[in-house]
């Protein structure tokens, strides 16, 4: 921690993303026209307000494993042989990070099965089988939410990441995984045979984001699911090693 000063400390920001391609989620945002002009115009429009915070530093939600294949893949963007995918690391993250002339990004997620013994999936089924009150209780807003969206008149990509990262809906967010936790019974934590990787993942995201700094000055932008945002923000502020500011902020 050679770069640690108490009187000065490297800043972080965290930009909620929804997931604009394919992901395991239980519940995501159902978008067909990334690629239309008028999609990809409001894209710039949140990578020109992000782009105020000035980002020194770029981490993905990606697996550090792939580190050397999304570079490649940044370098090919770089030199204008390689299209933008339909997925936010690319289609904000790429984006950020070229129009700032950082020379790579930080690939910075890990995803093996660690401790966990069941998958989220595993543990929404079983409670809404088992015990549906408490099922409705906890996942139900988001169930709501997310199958009446098309119900729901256009809403322009910054209203999408406005949503994301509203301190409210973080918050929401973070209290449903908790809750999680009570599901099962006396001696049969069901909800905790997830929420062990859960939360085993998020400290590896922390403990991450602190080895890719080498100086106070740094300006860390991390871009990560919307559902992280809280648990990382508390293990930071724990941490006491980085100075934060509100990704939502640079969006109202």
């Amino acid at each position: 921690m050679v770069w640690f000063n108490e009187f000065k400390k490297p800043k972080l920001m965290i930009l909620g993303t929804f997931h604009m391609g394919p992901s395991n989620d239980l519940f995501s945002h159902q978008l067909q026209d990334i690629l239309t002009d008028k999609r990809q115009q409001e894209i710039v429009e949140v990578v020109e307000r992000i782009k105020r915070y000035r980002p020194t530093k770029l981490a993905l939600e990606v697996e550090t494993r792939n580190s050397e294949i999304i570079n490649g893949q940044y370098e090919q963007y770089l030199a204008g042989t390689c299209e933008l995918r339909v997925n936010e690391i690319y289609q904000v993250g790429f984006r950020i990070a070229s129009e700032l002339m950082h020379r790579k990004v930080y690939c910075i997620d890990w995803m093996e099965q660690g401790a966990s013994t069941k998958g989220s999936g595993d543990v929404y089924e079983w409670a809404k089988k088992h015990q549906p009150e408490l099922f409705e209780s906890i996942f139900g807003w988001l169930h709501h939410t997310y199958s009446n969206e098309g119900e729901v008149s256009y809403r322009t990509i910054l209203d999408m990441y406005r949503e994301c990262n509203e301190p409210f809906q973080v918050k929401q967010h973070h209290t449903m995984y908790v809750n999680m936790a009570r599901i099962g019974d006396w001696d049969q934590y069901i909800g905790m045979e997830w929420l062990i990787w859960w939360y085993q993942r998020n400290l590896i995201l922390f403990s991450n984001l602190a080895r890719i700094v080498d100086s106070s000055d740094d300006r860390i932008l991390l871009i990560v699911g919307s559902a992280h945002v809280q648990i990382v923000s508390q293990f930071i502020e724990e941490s006491g090693l980085f100075e934060r500011e509100l990704a939502y902020d640079y969006l109202r």
